[in-house]
């Protein structure tokens, strides 16, 4: 309602505007199409809200932590506070920078923490199993699910987000989509353009879960035990 009221009051106070000088160099067809730009973004943005809120509330509901950052910065703090607060001794991360704006590495071993930041080998796979918390980005993010999606390459490693107990993505709101209906044209290119998709697409949807022969859930078994997403706009 509060949102409806806002809006409403935006789109009176320029129709008062333009009322109010008879002179106004807008011509009366550009002032109603102005309007109708902003009454257009007013609703794209309140559907994105909608979008991202769906998305927060059913990773919550399958177990995932979700914390909305309002900088770079925020989720860095969220990050080494997490860091300090479980005595992390190694982290790992993609080859590409989940968050540009920060030297994420000498933030982190300011704190005493180790941060490995490599393609896809060997050795990154044995670090990556003794890390204590795993950062990756993401490529897109379901809604409807809460379900994360990541292309595997050489610079964005699958065993980040699976082998250490504790992940952490990072999401932006663009990369937030309604569901597998939106996703499926992008990945056949019919809206993104053609590319050169990886062989392995992983879904994450929350911490990983085992069911054994009697179908008695247990959590982080085979993959992280938590799973918390940032989301910068």
């Amino acid at each position: 309602m509060a949102d409806s009221n806002a809006r409403e009051s935006m789109l009176e106070n320029i129709r008062r505007a333009l009322r109010r000088n008879s002179t106004a160099t807008l011509p009366q067809a550009f002032a109603a199409q102005a309007e109708a730009n902003l009454q257009t973004k007013t609703n794209g943005d309140q559907a994105r809200a909608e979008m991202i809120n769906r998305f927060a509330s059913e990773l919550t509901r399958i177990g995932g932590r979700f914390q909305h950052c309002a900088s770079e910065q925020a989720a860095v703090e969220y990050i080494e506070q997490l860091a300090l607060d479980r005595q992390a001794k190694m982290i790992v991360s993609w080859d590409v920078p989940v968050l540009p704006g920060i030297d994420l590495k000498t933030r982190l071993s300011e704190q005493g923490i180790v941060f490995e930041q490599s393609a896809e080998d060997r050795e990154l796979i044995s670090k990556a199993a003794e890390a204590d918390f795993g950062i990756s980005g993401v490529d897109y993010a379901l809604a409807d699910t809460g379900t994360l999606v990541l292309f595997a390459s050489e610079r964005q490693p699958r065993s980040v987000s699976l082998l250490p107990p504790v992940h952490i993505a990072i999401v932006r709101t663009e990369q937030i989509l309604p569901g597998l209906s939106e996703l499926f044209p992008l990945l056949r290119g019919e809206s993104n353009g053609l590319r050169n998709l990886s062989s392995a697409i992983t879904f994450i949807t929350g911490p990983s879960r085992t069911a054994d022969i009697e179908l008695k859930l247990v959590v982080g078994v085979h993959g992280p035990q938590e799973l918390h997403v940032l989301l910068l706009d």
